[in-house]
């Protein structure tokens, strides 16, 4: 073979770079007409191209895995039958109500079986361990667990109904406890709202010609059951209004064992029944039986607002025409509250849910009750002494 430098060199001849082998008939490498081509120094260019490609394509994948959820929203998770959710306040729950004899009221019964339909996973019931009118022992019973004088029970309320008049002397330190210590901070047991008013009442036959607390000088007057409370708010309330107290003489030692507290008005021996109840109640309800028509004073508020400034537990009640005896147009009143009270540590979700129930429910379930509504929820209230989940609600309600 000829060498010589002006003879081309055959691995030249058809370009740059090494030579193709020449084709004879089909390629046996299926692949072969995609093989890439060598460059000028050899090299094959293709892959690094596909290569960045490949990268390319992995960080554009990485960045839309972790910006995909934010556009999206996570995935939903998946519930099993243990992810159930629980009210944190969920159990049973005591409501405590001073009372005589292991008994309450009608109106605590009816709370708690609102409470009970109203409320999911709670249950309340009331407390019957005490026989003992002790308000004292109930409101120390919402701080820590007592027990009973009369059986021993040993129990501690979640909540307590009774009267405001007896929560304003707790916070004043006046309230008398027969059994035991006081409450040891008297400023954490807090309003949840009142619930019923109670009403002092100048009950005289509609003949009378007494039309007014100015015209009970020189009358005579029974107490239901002889109390000595409510002879002694009477004299505070005629007193406001500018009488002498012992212008209307007091008839008492009646025995109330064989007569009932209303007879020596139904016999005519007295001029005027006062009583401390209810709007409507089973003294007013007894005298009607009779046949007998009577008539209510009216309190006026300026008499009232003097008898609050000795003790704010005791505020005006408007009574609608109809709902009284005689009444010809709507009757003012001197009336105090049976309010429900809870210590500062019970659950303010629930406290929220305990208030909801009585102000848009328990009307409804008891409508013998007259309930407050929840314009009246804290009338003579201080706004201090609300639990904070009653002020969440009433807040909402526009009542603080």
């Amino acid at each position: 073979m000829d060498t010589s430098p002006n003879v081309p060199d055959p691995r030249l001849q058809r370009g740059h770079g090494p030579q193709e082998p020449q084709s004879h008939g089909a390629d046996p490498n299926p692949l072969a007409a995609h093989r890439p081509t060598p460059d000028a120094e050899g090299r094959v260019g293709t892959p690094l191209i596909v290569g960045a490609t490949v990268l390319a394509l992995a960080l554009f994948g990485g960045a839309l895995y972790w910006a995909l959820p934010g556009l999206i929203g996570p995935p939903e998770p998946e519930h099993t039958a243990g992810d159930e959710p629980t009210v944190p306040y969920a159990g049973d729950y005591l409501l405590g109500e001073p009372t005589w004899g292991l008994g309450n009221s009608r109106l605590s019964r009816e709370i708690c079986e609102v409470w009970t339909d109203a409320i999911d996973e709670v249950t309340f019931s009331e407390q019957v361990a005490h026989d003992l009118m002790d308000p004292g022992v109930e409101f120390r019973a919402l701080e820590k667990e007592v027990e009973a004088p009369g059986n021993g029970a040993a129990y501690r309320n979640d909540v307590v109904l009774t009267h405001n008049t007896w929560y304003t002397q707790l916070r004043d330190g006046t309230l008398d406890v027969r059994d035991g210590d006081p409450v040891g901070e008297p400023r954490d047991i807090l309003v949840l709202g009142n619930v019923s008013a109670w009403t002092l009442q100048y009950v005289v036959r509609a003949d009378s010609g007494i039309r007014s607390l100015d015209d009970l000088a020189g009358t005579t007057a029974v107490f239901s059951g002889d109390d000595p409370e409510v002879l002694e708010l009477s004299d505070l309330t005629l007193l406001s209004a500018g009488l002498d107290p012992f212008s209307m003489e007091v008839v008492s030692g009646y025995d109330f064992d064989t007569d009932t507290p209303q007879q020596p008005f139904i016999d005519g021996d007295v001029d005027v029944h006062v009583l401390w109840g209810r709007v409507g109640n089973a003294e007013l309800d007894h005298l009607e039986r009779q046949g007998m028509d009577l008539r209510v004073l009216d309190v006026p508020e300026e008499v009232v607002a003097t008898v609050s400034r000795v003790d704010p537990a005791y505020t005006n009640l408007s009574v609608q025409a109809g709902s009284l005896p005689g009444q010809e147009g709507d009757t003012n009143l001197l009336a105090s509250w049976e309010t429900l009270y809870a210590h500062a540590d019970l659950d303010e979700d629930l406290v929220q849910e305990l208030v909801r129930a009585v102000y848009e429910e328990l009307g409804d379930h008891a409508p013998n009750e007259q309930i407050a509504t929840v314009d009246q929820a804290l009338s003579g209230v201080d706004p201090d002494s609300v639990h904070p989940g009653a002020a969440r609600y009433l807040s909402e309600r526009g009542v603080l």
